[in-house]
This record gives C-alpha cells, structure tokens and sequence, in this order.
C-alpha cells in the first residue's frame, strides 16, 4: 500500500500546472512588453537628439558664415542650404568721442530659419570703402 500513495504523490509533484504556465506566460510577455517599449523609446529620443544637434550645428554654420561675410574679405558661398537666410540690418550708432574716421563699423544683421521661423539676432564688423 505504500507503493500506491508513492506513486499518487510523485504523480502530483512531476509538472506545473496550466494556470502556473498561463501567469508565468503573461508575466514574461509583460515584461518583455515593457522592455521593447522602452527599447523604441530610447531609439525615439536619440533620433530627436540627432536632428536637434543637426539644427544647431546648422544654425551655428550660418551665424559663423554671416560673421565672416563682412566684406573684410571675400569668401565663396559655402553654404548652400537655402534654410537660413542671413541679412544685414541697421548700423550701430556711431561713438561720440571718436578723433579720426574709421572704415569699420558695427553692423546688426539677422538668420532667419524659413522652416521654423526663429530668428537670431547678431553684431558683426562691416567694412566700407570710405571713412565714415
């Protein structure tokens, strides 16, 4: 007799269960749910990441290129984004105690992003063929 309760308690102890299989089944799929998640979201935020430092890194190109273009010397057109658009605006006014005439003075010009609409603002040197 004992040989027959053996065997019905090995018989009970040899698996798992189908509901201990289905919970840990949804527990592993949760799991995993949420790891791919946060996998595409982080691949998400380092897209926006690089277009943001594109941007900036254009920006900088066309304040540096708007900077150079000040007439001290003649420079080739090296950008050719159509993106920015660089003009020079109204001279700066002049000092009151100056004693000679110089041939430089300062100039604030603007970069306007035609995709955003944002707007910087700057002061660079412009050079003129006569004193002022």
């Amino acid at each position: 007799m004992t040989t027959d309760g053996n065997s019905a308690i090995r018989s009970s102890q040899q698996g798992f269960t189908l509901l201990e299989v289905m919970v840990a089944l949804t527990i592993s799929g949760m799991v995993l749910g949420a790891l791919f998640s946060l996998a595409a979201g982080s691949k998400q935020l380092a897209a926006r990441a690089q277009d943001s430092l594109q941007d900036s890194t254009n920006a900088r190109a066309a304040v540096n290129f708007a900077l150079l273009d000040n007439e001290f010397r003649s420079i080739q057109t090296v950008l050719d984004n159509r993106r920015y658009q660089i003009e020079g605006l109204d001279l700066l006014p002049d000092v009151e105690r100056r004693t000679a005439p110089v041939n430089d003075l300062l100039q604030t010009y603007e970069i306007t992003d035609n995709q955003t609409g944002q707007v910087i603002h700057g002061v660079r040197w412009k050079r003129f063929d006569l004193p002022q």
